[in-house]
């Protein structure tokens, strides 16, 4: 059997981390509202499929997983620093800065979907939950993930019902974007890299024609803005109490781990299909959408990221598949290094600097990308791990936020 106690983590990490690229890939190869509206840029009854498979199995859930994980590594990290005699307190909060620089740098000069960003500003608050007990961290991290379904609630109730036509105008033209938005800004991602940095740096913007809606577009800002950060963080607790439990170390039961595939499949999977028929049903009207449409996923991500937790960890303990789980294990270790290489290969594929396919590629062609990047990554990360001791970015990550040069090759 696999030292599960040892690699459980790092083959979880390397699973959430390709995982996310399930629908990552569409926003970096379609315009960014097809992430949410099936409707946009669909080409044929399959891109429906796909989606509603990518939203039902995927949708947040990988995030929801990373995330417990970024909990979970930071009670490791703090515990590792007091083992080695020294304050956590200020390497902690050193290694966050510098995942804000690499995040920021990410989502200005490669992606606007960077999510490091997030995780290292929810990092900063995250420290002085660390003593919590374990079950005031699981009960609380659950009401926080919840925040967005009260917020979006009284938004709806004290602002959308009394909203001006211009601001009602640019919240559904956000869910319902115009021919000529999509086409400027499908332009923009197959034009030259300076104007996909223009065009990144106003696309949260209101332009010229939406000033008088600002509060409309002020709305939908704040209110995934919100989204982000209460699931984030909301999920960080939760990994923290399940490091602290042994969930995340494969120290539970084996019939803790099947309980946790049973129900979490059989509550989080009906819900998110309920839901997915629901938005159907409304044709992804934006006032739904904005507000009671992505509820029921809300519910149904951490059954399913539990679900998937549960599957890895008796895959490990049955030592099932040993060469693939190896192979995550390694992407896992380099999982920041891997993250921003999807990102890497994909805006070459699909960008004007590179290929230039932004907007031409359905999705099936977008499932052989994310193949294709997996088997490189896949294969890519065990050959780098046999060789050295870090990932690339890892490896300059540990050495700003210690301010020292450590042995890189092994």
């Amino acid at each position: 059997m696999m030292k599960e106690r040892i690699i459980s983590i790092d083959i979880l990490r390397g699973f959430a981390v390709l995982g996310i690229l399930i629908m990552n890939i569409v926003s970096f190869s379609m315009p960014m509202m097809a992430y949410f509206n099936p409707y946009i840029h669909a080409s044929s009854v399959y891109d429906h499929i796909l989606y509603c498979v990518g939203h039902v199995l995927a949708d947040q859930k990988f995030m929801a997983i990373f995330s417990m994980l970024f909990g979970a590594s930071t009670i490791l990290f703090i515990e590792s620093i007091k083992k080695k005699g020294k304050s956590p307190l200020l390497l902690f909060y050193s290694r966050n800065f510098w995942l804000i620089v690499i995040g920021v740098l990410h989502s200005t000069y490669i992606w606007y979907g960077d999510v490091l960003l997030i995780y290292a500003t929810c990092s900063f608050i995250l420290y002085f939950f660390k003593n919590l007990q374990s079950r005031t961290q699981f009960i609380l991290g659950f009401v926080i993930y919840f925040i967005p379904s009260f917020s979006n609630y009284l938004m709806e109730t004290y602002l959308v019902n009394h909203l001006s036509i211009a601001d009602e105008k640019v919240m559904m033209e956000m869910y319902h974007p115009t021919p000529a938005n999509i086409n400027e800004e499908i332009q923009a991602m197959r034009g030259t890299y300076a104007q996909q940095l223009e065009y990144r740096s106003k696309m949260f913007e209101p332009n010229d024609e939406h000033k008088e809606g600002i509060l409309g577009g002020a709305i939908i800002g704040i209110s995934f803005l919100i989204d982000l950060f209460a699931r984030s963080f909301g999920m960080m607790l939760i990994g923290m109490a399940w490091h602290h439990w042994g969930v995340f170390s494969n120290s539970r039961s084996f019939n803790f781990y099947k309980n946790m595939i049973k129900h979490g499949f059989s509550i989080g999977v009906p819900i998110a299909i309920i839901g997915l028929f629901l938005s159907y049903h409304h044709v992804w009207d934006w006032r739904y959408m904005q507000y009671l449409g992505r509820l029921p996923n809300q519910i149904a991500t951490p059954f399913i990221a539990f679900a998937y937790v549960g599957l890895i960890m008796l895959l490990i303990r049955k030592d099932l598949f040993p060469p693939m789980l190896q192979k995550l294990s390694f992407v896992g270790k380099t999982a920041l290094t891997s993250y921003l290489l999807q990102s890497v290969v994909a805006t070459i594929i699909f960008y004007g600097f590179g290929l230039g396919l932004f907007g031409e590629v359905d999705r099936i062609g977008q499932l052989i990308v994310v193949f294709f990047i997996w088997w490189s990554l896949l294969v890519g990360c065990q050959w780098w791990m046999q060789k050295y001791k870090y990932g690339p970015v890892e490896w300059v990550w540990r050495c700003l936020t210690n301010l020292n040069i450590y042995q890189f090759k092994k």
